[in-house]
């Protein structure tokens, strides 16, 4: 993964077939989601994710693959990580810190929801390799769409390794997070979308567009 000083890296999540996979990888995405649970209306199986991810890397070998999954047991994520050789696991339940400490894989994110109540020092408490916020949301666990206010995402990022800014993000939006958070990553899902699962490739371009000009400003 990049180092936090390089531009800010783009990873498109909730991926559910290879024609949408391919093209975030042509126009420069440098991580895909594919999500496993089944909560989530952008599920897929392990069969329909290794078509993707076999697709993808015979093209583009750079390109990063990262799992999500939510409140699932270690045994079936890690039985995953083998299988496919997912270059990253995103936790994006109510994990614990004990929890998260116990996965084993290239490159682990773990997801915060960030409400009303959210405290930025409690993304601290977990040992992993990024911190995802995410907007909270009672109906989801995320790609709901939704929004929260940016400054409570730029007091995180002192206190973690690498921050990924999520949560309604779009390509209308994008440079003003950049320019307020400036994080390690940005994570798009609904914001490009025409239907759960189903990238808009249009909007995808717009939002890549829009974050290589947010990068070139902040250089």
């Amino acid at each position: 993964m990049s180092e936090p000083n390089d531009e800010v890296a783009v990873k498109v999540c909730g991926v559910t077939n290879s024609d949408d996979a391919l093209m975030c990888a042509e126009v420069g995405a440098d991580m895909i989601g594919i999500n496993f649970s089944p909560v989530s209306p952008r599920c897929v199986t392990s069969v329909e994710a290794g078509h993707i991810i076999f697709a993808v890397r015979a093209r583009f070998p750079a390109i990063k693959f990262v799992g999500v999954f939510v409140n699932q047991e270690r045994a079936f994520i890690q039985a995953l990580v083998s299988e496919l050789a997912l270059d990253g696991v995103q936790l994006h339940g109510a994990e614990l810190p004990e929890d998260v400490r116990t996965i084993t894989a290239p490159f682990v994110i773990k997801a915060l929801s960030v409400g009303l109540d959210f405290i930025p020092d409690r993304a601290s408490d977990y040992e992993c390799d990024a911190i995802l916020l995410d907007a909270w949301s009672k109906d989801a666990w995320g790609g709901t769409g939704h929004t929260f206010p940016w400054s409570k995402a730029a007091a995180v990022r002192p206190l973690v390794q690498k921050l990924i800014l999520a949560g309604g993000l779009t390509p209308e939006n994008v440079g003003d997070a950049l320019r307020i958070v400036r994080p390690f990553a940005v994570d798009v899902c609904s914001g490009i979308e025409d239907a759960p699962g189903r990238k808009n490739h249009g909007k995808v371009r717009h939002f890549m567009a829009a974050v290589r000009a947010a990068n070139k400003v902040s250089l």
